[in-house]
Formats: C-alpha cells, sequence, structure tokens
C-alpha cells in the first residue's frame, strides 16, 4: 500500500501552517482598520488571566477587547515596558487595568499629556490601591495624579444581598451619565471603592448594606477579609464609579477589576457598562441598540481554536504515519537480545515517569475545583488534567503490565501518549486564555519531561523489537504458554487461531495469517539455547523444499518464540488397515515428495503416518524438523520414532543414515497401511532387538490383500541397506505397476 497520499496531506497542513501567522496577521491589520483604536497596557511582568483583554479564563468570558472588536473598535496591547508618546500615538483610548507595576514619573506625565490632547483614559484599580502603605503605586499612583484615589477595602455586604461570592454584589445606583444610559444594574466582584473621587464625578454607588472592609495578608501570602462589619470602617453607599474631563480628554475610574472585564459572565447590564464607558472616551455616542452579550464573538479564541486544530491535524497525521510505517515493517527487523540491566532499566523508568505523571496530574485537583482557594480554582485546567492524566495513565499502565507479565514493549501505546501530551502543551499553549492558573507553565514543562519514558520506548523499540528478548532467558517464556491458546506474540500476526492438538514437535493451532491463508502453527513444548541452532540447521532445510507432496513451509523464527508456519492441510492419514489402492496411493504419494528432497541431498529421517498429511486429496510429507542435509557418502541421524527407525538409526553396525533410511521408514508405513499393525511392537527395547536381529512377518500373511506388494513392502524393510531400492525413484517405478494410469498421470503432474 503507498503512502503517497498521506505524505501529500502533511505537506498541505505544513504549507498552511507555515501560512497561518501571515493569514492571522492579515487578518488583525484588517481588524486594526476601525474608526477607533483602544490600547490596553499588558506591560505588567505579573499580568493574570483574570485582567486580560480577552479574559476568557476560570471566572468568565467577558471578552473585553472582542466585545469592542464587535462594535467597531481596532484592539491592540502593549506588552512591554515604559509607556511612550510613540506607543499612544494613534490610539484614542488607553486602558489600564489593576497593574501589578510602580508607574515612573516620566510615564505619569506621558499619560496626563495624552488625556489633556485628547485621549480618553480607563483606569480599573483593586483593593491592592496601596501596597505596605505605599499610596503611590501602581494604578493608584496614576489615580492621585488626578487627585482620585483607591481605597485598600474590599467591598462586603449582609448576607441578603450577594451572588456567588460574599463580596460579589449588585450596583444599582446610578447618577445620571452617558456611561450609565440604560443600564438598570450590573455585579461587582472583587471590589474597592474609590476612597476620594477629587475633582471626579461619581456616578455609580453601592446601596448602604455594603461597608469597606481592610484586607490584611496571611503568612502564606494570601489576602483575607474579615467580612464582619466593623464601626470603624466605613459604611456604604460606596463610590464605584467615576468620571472626569481633563483637558481636551477624558477619564473614568473604577473600583473592581474583575468586576469590569468579566461583566459579560454576570449578565445583567454589565456588557452595556463597558461600552457605553469606552464610547464615551472615544467621543462616540451612546448607541440606542446594543450587541447582545451572548452575540460577541471571540475573535481571538476562533484563531486559536483554528490553531489548535492545524495542530492537531499534524501530530494525529505524525501518528496515523508512524503506525502505517511500523506496519509495513513488522517482521523485517532482527531480533536482539536485550541485556538484563537494560530490561529492568526500562521498566523502573517508566514506572518513576508514571507515578511523575501521577503527582503531576492528580493532587493538584483538589484545590482546582475548590472554590475557597481563590488562588489555585480553576476547574477548566482541572477537567483538561484530569483527561489528559486518566489516558496518559491508562496507557502507561499497559505499557507496564505487557512489559512486566510479558516482556514486550507495545510502542503504539507509547505514540497514544506522545500525542496525548503534545495536545495538552498545544492545548495549553494556543488556547491558554481558557485557563487561569498562574501554574499553566509548570503544567506544560511537566507534560513535555513526560515525553523522555515515550522516546527511550521508541528507542529501544527501534532496537530490540516489540518483544524484548532478555538474554540468558530466551526460551523462558514457553513454560508460561498456555497449552490451549495462542501466545501474544503471535496474535498480532494471525488472527482466527484454533487449538488443533499436539504432535512431535508440539502444539499445533490453525490460524489465518495476514494475506489472508489458513496455515498450520507449530510451537514447541519445550526449547532450550543448545537446541536453536540445531532447530534453525534443520528447519531451514524445509524452506526449501518446494513439491506438490511436501507440506510447504512458511515462516519460522527461533525468537521471540521458536514456532514454524506451514500450509494448512485439513486432513492427516488415519491409522488402520487400508484397502490395496488407498494403501499405494498413500505411499506413491509420499514417495514422491521424499523423492524431490532426496534430490536436494535433504533426509526426512522421520517418516511415519503421522507426517503423511492431505490437502484437497493430494497426499503429503511433513514435519522435517529432523531432516539432514546429505553430505558426501552419509549423514547421521538420531531422534526418530522408534517403531518406524531403520537399524542404521539404531546401530552404527549397519552403517549410516541416507536416502534409503526413509525407503525403509516408508516401507514400515506401506506395512501399517495394510496390516493395521506395525512390523515390531512392545517396550522400546523390544522393538529396537527386533529392528535389528528379526524379520517381520509377510504383510500378506496377515492381510490376504497385500500379495501383490508384499515384496515391494519386504524389499524396503531389508536390514542392510544394500538389499533395500537403490533410491526412491526404484520404489516409485514399482509402485506404479499397481496404480491406476489417471491417477498415475496425475501424480506426474503434481
Amino acid at each position: 500500500m503507498k503512502i503517497y497520499p498521506l505524505s501529500k496531506s502533511l505537506k498541505v497542513v505544513f504549507i498552511f501552517l507555515l501560512m497561518y501567522p501571515l493569514i492571522f496577521s492579515s487578518i488583525n491589520i484588517i481588524s486594526a482598520q476601525g474608526n477607533n483604536s483602544i490600547l490596553f497596557d499588558e506591560s505588567s511582568p505579573n499580568f493574570g488571566k483574570f485582567n486580560a483583554i480577552h479574559n476568557i479564563g476560570t471566572y468568565g468570558s467577558s471578552s473585553f477587547a472582542n466585545l469592542l472588536t464587535e462594535n467597531g473598535y481596532s484592539v491592540s496591547s502593549m506588552k512591554d515596558r515604559p509607556i511612550t508618546p510613540e506607543k499612544l500615538k494613534e490610539h484614542d483610548v488607553l486602558i489600564i487595568i489593576n497593574q501589578w507595576r510602580n508607574y515612573t514619573d516620566d510615564e505619569i506625565k506621558i499619560i496626563k499629556e495624552f488625556v489633556n490632547n485628547g485621549g480618553g483614559l480607563l483606569i480599573v484599580g483593586s483593593n491592592w490601591g496601596d501596597v505596605d502603605g505605599d499610596q503611590n503605586f501602581g494604578v493608584n499612583k496614576i489615580a492621585r495624579s488626578f487627585g482620585v484615589s483607591f481605597a485598600n477595602n474590599e467591598i462586603v455586604t449582609n448576607d441578603q444581598n450577594y451572588v456567588f461570592f460574599v463580596n460579589v454584589i449588585e450596583i444599582n445606583k446610578f447618577e445620571p451619565s452617558p456611561i450609565t444610559a440604560n443600564i438598570k444594574n450590573f455585579y461587582y466582584m472583587m471590589a474597592t471603592y474609590i476612597k476620594d473621587p477629587g475633582p471626579s464625578k461619581v456616578i455609580a454607588y453601592t446601596d448602604s448594606y455594603t461597608w469597606g472592609d481592610q484586607g490584611y495578608t496571611t503568612s502564606e501570602g494570601v489576602t483575607m477579609s474579615n467580612y464582619k462589619k466593623d464601626s470603624n470602617e466605613r459604611s456604604g453607599p460606596l463610590p464605584v464609579i467615576s468620571q472626569m474631563q481633563y483637558g481636551k480628554g477624558k477619564i473614568v475610574f473604577i473600583g473592581s477589576s474583575y468586576s469590569f472585564i468579566n461583566s459579560i459572565i454576570y449578565r445583567s447590564d454589565g456588557w452595556k457598562l463597558e461600552l457605553n464607558t469606552v464610547n464615551w472616551l472615544a467621543n462616540n455616542p451612546v448607541p440606542t441598540s446594543y450587541k447582545p452579550a451572548d452575540s460577541v464573538s471571540i475573535n481571538m479564541l476562533g484563531y486559536q481554536i483554528l490553531g489548535m486544530i492545524l495542530f492537531s491535524v499534524i501530530v494525529f497525521s505524525g501518528l496515523a504515519f508512524k503506525l502505517r510505517k511500523d506496519r509495513r515493517s513488522e517482521g523485517f527487523h532482527e531480533i536482539k537480545t536485550i541485556k538484563n540491566w537494560k530490561f529492568n532499566a526500562l521498566i523502573i523508568l517508566n514506572v518513576f515517569f508514571a507515578i511523575l505523571a501521577g503527582i503531576l496530574f492528580i493532587p493538584i485537583n483538589f484545590f482546582l475545583y475548590d472554590i475557597t482557594v481563590y488562588s489555585l480554582y480553576d476547574p477548566n485546567l482541572g477537567y483538561t488534567l484530569i483527561i489528559t492524566g486518566a489516558l496518559f495513565l491508562l496507557f502507561m499502565g499497559v505499557i507496564l503490565f505487557n512489559l512486566i507479565a510479558r516482556q514486550r514493549l507495545l510502542i503504539n501505546y507509547s505514540y497514544f501518549n506522545i500525542v496525548i501530551l503534545l495536545l495538552f502543551a498545544g492545548f495549553t499553549e494556543i488556547l491558554g486564555d481558557i485557563f487561569g492558573s498562574y501554574l499553566m507553565p509548570v503544567f506544560t514543562l511537566g507534560s513535555l519531561i513526560l515525553l523522555i519514558p515515550l522516546a527511550l520506548n521508541s528507542w529501544f523499540y527501534r532496537g530490540y523489537g516489540q518483544d524484548l528478548i532478555v538474554e540468558g532467558k530466551e526460551f523462558n517464556r514457553l513454560e508460561k504458554l498456555s497449552a490451549k491458546s495462542l501466545p501474544f506474540e503471535l496474535q498480532p500476526f494471525y488472527t482466527d487461531a484454533v487449538y488443533i492438538g499436539e504432535g512431535g514437535f508440539g502444539r499445533v493451532f490453525k490460524a489465518i495469517n495476514k494475506e489472508g491463508e489458513h496455515v498450520a502453527l507449530k510451537i514447541p513444548k519445550t526449547f532450550d539455547k543448545r537446541a536453536e541452532s540445531t532447530f534453525i540447521t534443520e528447519v531451514s532445510h524445509w524452506s526449501k523444499l518446494n513439491h506438490p507432496h511436501i507440506v510447504k513451509l512458511n515462516e519460522y523464527k527461533i525468537l521471540p518464540i521458536p514456532y514454524i508456519e506451514t500450509e494448512f492441510c485439513e486432513e492427516r492419514v488415519e491409522k488402520g488397515m487400508k484397502t490395496l489402492e488407498e494403501a499405494v496411493s498413500i505411499v506413491y504419494g509420499a514417495a514422491k515428495g521424499l523423492e524431490y528432497a532426496h534430490n536436494k541431498n535433504i533426509i526426512h529421517g522421520d517418516v511415519k503416518i503421522s507426517n503423511i498429511l492431505i490437502k484437497n486429496g493430494v497426499y503429503k510429507i511433513s514435519d522435517w524438523g529432523l531432516s539432514k542435509l546429505k553430505i558426501g557418502e552419509s549423514v547421521t541421524l538420531s531422534g526418530a520414532t522408534p517403531q518406524y527407525a531403520a537399524p542404521e538409526q539404531i546401530s552404527r553396525e549397519f552403517g549410516k543414515a541416507d536416502e534409503r533410511t526413509d525407503i525403509y521408514q516408508l516401507g514400515t508405513v506401506f506395512y501399517e497401511l495394510l496390516t493395521g499393525r506395525l512390523p515390531f511392537e512392545g517396550d522400546i527395547s523390544h522393538i529396537y532387538n527386533s529392528i535389528l536381529t528379526n524379520q517381520p512377518l509377510d504383510p500378506a500373511k496377515i492381510n490376504s490383500n497385500a500379495k501383490p506388494v508384499n515384496d515391494i513392502i519386504m524389499k524396503c524393510l531389508n536390514k542392510n541397506k544394500e538389499d533395500r531400492y537403490s533410491n526412491m525413484g526404484e520404489l516409485i517405478k514399482e509402485l506404479e505397476k499397481y496404480k491406476p494410469e489417471d491417477e498415475t498421470r496425475i501424480f506426474d503432474n503434481n
């Protein structure tokens, strides 16, 4: 199967990815061509998700900047310090939201000149108006330069008038102003108030049930409040929004950053307040109709989602490409043994990183869902971590189980985990605005660190393959094999495996290979290092034999477990007395296969009835596991089935085994087919002694139907090789006399 279409798809994806920044920049340029330009100051090193202009983090999806964009404004942000005239140039409104940094006198001077020359300024403060008694810090320093100051007290309300948090209150008392037009109420979150409005006009108040509660900082760095009304604290109504004219420009002071940029999620008229405020600052008329808050599209999020989709396409395309490549190369890599210490190190490494992943993904969730732990509360991150961690640990569990229990490295699960971690890293970076936790970089970096064991798994897989064969323990797994189930090492390559039984070699299964062919799989019951070279040498002879009357050997391996794959034959020759015609057909077919092997200088050495199989009516000789290559004049054979052994296989007095040994054994098969019994029976010592010293009873005396071939059988069973047929061809010619002419022709064509 070609992989070109996938390669072309990858090229298209990569080209599109390269074009993505250009497309994104073009969109920004186009969107920046609105009537009014708004600049957000985000130059604080600690600028958080709660205060970002595209805030879609933990506490809401106000997306202040998108609201403005949808209403005809162009929006940009200033990330680096200091504020300069060049940065303010071409902008109509500067918005400063809870900047956790001090502004220099030069920066404040530039800001005042900007407003004096007609610019609009929105200052959104917080309960951090003063720090350590320093009233000239952050946004409060800028506000004080205009004669206004924010308090360092949170606004607290009674139990009958809060929403969600005890310090989220409803604001519904307004003075007439373009900013408060068409507004009935909005909610004020994490609020401070305007301590001294100075020359500004207060246009929004709390009710009389509120009071300013002095906050304090614990040893853990958490800002707390008493939430108890104290007679020494200032009671409501408290000013929360004021406006003023300064030179040719305008300024709006708002006490709480969180309530303002999150007003859309708190609904009511909060989004109208945001839009009215900027309209007034930009000298635009207040609209008589508004775009509903729910219709505000998050443009930046759309671009981020597009980027995440592209990133996901690349990651999944890479996964598909790798899986296809590995599938195409299965069975072609050289199997190597691995040192025991390397194998143990691989297990320890995966266990260590699985534990690390558990620590990274699980404990933090106790805090991410706890809304009382304000600094860590981030359910979006919690859901992401749980999903990522659960999948990662699941696949790591599968990897470890197979490593420890099966000594098998399932690389696909490492690939799956690589994809999971890359998607997590991409998700947290590209779509980072949906999270509010300042710990996000820790998790992103942690996810990339977790790629280490997966990369090493891939390296081990390339070097040692899927089944890790520990040096010195190569054949230990044979002891663990279930008698009637196909070993898991072979399951990826064979389907529909059915246990057939046991033979001389070992367990036998019927299965379907990857080519869709029915095959027989034979797996030894026991094996050791000493048998390895013998197995390879002897079975390799079988692979060279390609004849209609020889069972075809398709595949054989030593590691990860020794086995052979042959063509599947649906029947085998059963024991019991046969008719003369059937017996001659069976022996003739086997003789044709043996003759072919002898011409290749290969001796079978273990011919017996159970080694003759039937496929589509054709008799085939099987089990060449004891075959020997004839070198010079003779070979040495051992391990033959005792009842079928030739004299030369038992005693050196009769010489060494050669092709005439197979003739003797085939004669024994012929004898058994016509008489229903073997020439010699009894215990092994008696059988061996009889083979060497006694003559078998003529088969014709047992079965008169054997009389025509009696002499052929007895000649095959001569104790001296020289008195037998000199080769298989001579025997075949004798057998042809007793076969129908048409059947002989069929055999010859085969």
